[in-house]
């Protein structure tokens, strides 16, 4: 079910942008998280990150988030401290298990609910990822205009 009234809030946030073949998105996942854990500074959560290109040629451009606890964090290399992240009228859906094999269904959901409501696309696709060990899911949201 999509939601037509969403946002993605957050204050003290890391990010760092990225460049890598869309087989190897856990490894850039895997790095942002490593160099968020050398700061010992304690995550907030949860991790969210914007696909900035449609990967025709494999290769993904994306920025990965991190909210922390800290109202300060000297970044790493290349990271990025915002104070506040903040991004309003937004559409979304959730999905829960087998994530990655419905995420291209889930784009075609919601660009037809954009499409059927005469709305623009004004962001990156952003996911959310949430849940646990035990249960996964993970919010794709758009950020739309009239």
């Amino acid at each position: 079910m999509i939601n037509p009234n969403d946002s993605i809030r957050f204050s003290n946030v890391l990010s760092r942008k990225y460049r890598f073949h869309y087989l190897d998105m856990n490894e850039a996942l895997e790095d942002f998280l490593n160099d968020v854990g050398s700061l010992k500074a304690a995550v907030r959560g949860p991790l969210f990150y914007s696909i900035h290109n449609v990967p025709l040629d494999e290769m993904v451009n994306a920025e990965i988030f991190m909210p922390m606890e800290e109202d300060w964090i000297e970044p790493v290399e290349d990271m990025r401290f915002h104070t506040y992240f903040s991004i309003e009228n937004m559409v979304s859906l959730c999905l829960a298990e087998n994530v990655e094999a419905k995420t291209e269904a889930a784009y075609k959901l919601l660009f037809d609910y954009m499409e059927e409501h005469n709305l623009e696309q004004a962001t990156p696709i952003f996911h959310v990822v949430s849940g646990d060990e035990n249960f996964q899911y993970s919010f794709i949201k758009i950020g739309v205009s009239e």
